[in-house]
């Protein structure tokens, strides 16, 4: 029996990402703050509606490398932290320009709480930034994530583990 060929018309396929779009056609960025930094984002800045993914081997530098960010974000609107390993210093962080009024800590302790939240709060577009600590994604849960934040200009960040290098959001 003849295999059957179905074609595709990618243009009639909304939220499929192609390899071809990577560094292609203009995405809304926010200056990192670092200018060694934004030469090496595609461009030019931590990307807008799109989830971006750190790897790092402790949690604790976070809000040190999102500074200019979260100073930007703060002041257009709300700055969500879900499942944050430790209390932000408010302090601190009002020191750094960050309209701390605008910061909200949600305390979600399980995987599935943390993760729940994540998607909802990207899909209410009501936030500005979404910094979110999931050391248990997996990739499946991970492309939702990352389908929720394409719908809004939010900046959304996902902190992991640096064992997860080896099933990255980008395989399965």
């Amino acid at each position: 029996m003849p295999a059957a060929v179905i074609a595709v018309d990618p243009d009639a396929t909304p939220g499929v990402w192609r390899a071809s779009d990577l560094g292609g056609g203009p995405q809304e960025t926010t200056c990192s703050g670092c200018q060694a930094l934004d030469a090496l984002l595609p461009g030019g800045g931590w990307p807008k509606g799109a989830l971006t993914e750190i790897l790092q081997p402790q949690p604790g530098s976070e809000m040190r490398l999102l500074r200019a960010p979260l100073r930007a974000a703060s002041r257009a609107g709300p700055v969500v932290l879900v499942g944050a390993p430790h209390r932000p210093n408010l302090p601190a962080l009002s020191a750094q320009g960050v309209d701390v009024g605008q910061l909200v800590v949600v305390d979600a302790d399980t995987p599935a709480e943390r993760l729940w939240s994540a998607e909802q709060l990207l899909r209410c577009g009501g936030v500005t930034a979404l910094l979110a600590w999931l050391p248990q994604a997996r990739a499946e849960q991970l492309r939702r994530l990352q389908l929720a934040a394409a719908g809004h200009l939010a900046l959304a960040f996902i902190f992991r583990p640096e064992a997860s290098r080896a099933a990255r959001s980008g395989q399965p």
